[in-house]
């Protein structure tokens, strides 16, 4: 069955379980924030410059408010950084 994301992360959000995890899907990536379904956001950003392509966050971070929780600078220029929604 191909449902939309929103529909299918609030069914499992309704149900007992761990957290929500998804990887290297910019489409649902960027329609969960969109939908609300979204409480934290764990990106991590490597410096390889490849020219032109799509971007995650076209202006940004998703709607609505953010706050930077963590972060930390690996080897090689990578960071990783780790945004909560305030609800």
């Amino acid at each position: 069955m191909n449902r939309p994301a929103a529909e299918v992360a609030a069914d499992l959000k309704a149900t007992e379980g761990g957290d929500i995890l998804v990887l290297a899907s910019a489409s649902v990536i960027k329609a969960l924030p969109a939908a609300g379904q979204v409480d934290r956001l764990a990106l991590t950003v490597f410096p390889v410059f490849l020219g032109g392509g799509p971007r995650l966050f076209d202006d940004g971070l998703p709607t609505g408010q953010w706050v930077l929780a963590s972060h930390a600078a690996g080897e090689h220029g990578t960071l990783s950084l780790v945004y909560d929604r305030v609800r």
